[in-house]
């Protein structure tokens, strides 16, 4: 059985162009029947009195945002995302390590306190101080990290994982 997808890349869609039913689902991936719900149940409009049923490129794109906004799950300023659960939680005491990225952002990596799953979190660099209120979750007093872009090698954080 194929796997059912459920995100789309939206920039195959061209710009005032109209589609067919069929071509919508040979862009996307879909069956034919999975396009057609979608008009009939789920919302995705159709250029009216028209057959075979033609939807605008402006409206399946509207759509398909829509859907896409509608699946996200923000985490609150304190939250990390639960892989398990699915949804943002608080991570448990103690069980965060912070990890500095290339690009300069840092990746927080935490168990979560309800299910013992694992949680990830990123942010810029920028943005991470001492006061930050994930700080308080950190493993060890050492999590800190200066907002400043190092390597890999040159980063205090890992030298001292190096140690130990």
């Amino acid at each position: 059985m194929k796997k059912r997808k459920r995100t789309y890349n939206v920039r195959l869609i061209k710009d005032d162009y109209s589609y067919y039913i069929e071509q919508i689902a040979d862009l996307l991936g879909n069956d034919v029947a999975t396009v057609r719900r979608w008009v009939r149940e789920e919302g995705l409009e159709r250029i009216p009195n028209t057959r075979p049923h033609i939807v605008h490129s402006s409206k399946l794109k509207a759509f398909i945002n829509k859907q896409k906004e509608r699946r996200k799950k923000p985490c609150a300023i304190h939250e990390i995302f639960c892989l398990r659960c699915q949804s943002p939680r608080i991570p448990l005491a103690g069980s965060a390590t912070v990890i500095p990225l290339p690009n300069g952002c840092i990746s927080i990596k935490a168990i979560c306190s309800e299910c013992g799953g694992k949680m990830n979190r990123s942010i810029r660099g920028a943005e991470w101080i001492k006061s930050h209120p994930l700080a308080i979750y950190l493993s060890d007093a050492s999590g800190e990290h200066k907002s400043v872009q190092l390597t890999h090698h040159e980063c205090s954080l890992h030298k001292e994982e190096n140690n130990v």
